[in-house]
């Protein structure tokens, strides 16, 4: 239990770096499509352009939780280095659970993607 603080600023030092990195990565590879502007672009989109537009969005949204899922591995491997740590032991567990969910959906978001590839690849009718 005295080692529980240590593992814990391992944990938040990790997470920490993680989300300056993810904040920096995300902000640069979506800041030509905000939110409101996706949906919008979403509900309307007719045109290639509309639909490579879209698949970069879910590409960097999938590049997202690519990178939360590695965070959260990082968070499992420094709390299971002390498994006599309960409290340790129960956020790895957690952590690998977040992670795996956070690679299904950059699963997701890649094949939506390239549903929207496929479509700006047709001739326009």
């Amino acid at each position: 239990m005295k080692d529980f603080p240590r593992v814990f600023s391992w944990i938040a030092a990790a997470m920490l770096v993680g989300l300056v990195a993810l904040g920096a990565g995300v902000a640069a590879q979506t800041a030509k499509l905000t939110d409101a502007q996706f949906k919008e672009l979403a509900k309307s989109a007719k045109t290639t352009n509309d639909h490579v537009k879209l698949a970069a969005y879910y590409r960097a949204h999938a590049a997202e939780h690519e990178a939360d899922a590695k965070l959260h591995d990082e968070i499992v491997t420094l709390s299971r280095k002390n498994p006599t740590d309960d409290q340790a032991w129960e956020l790895g567990r957690a952590a690998a659970h977040y992670a795996e969910h956070s690679r299904e959906a950059a699963e997701a978001l890649r094949d939506l993607a390239v549903v929207h590839d496929g479509i700006a690849q047709k001739p326009a009718k």
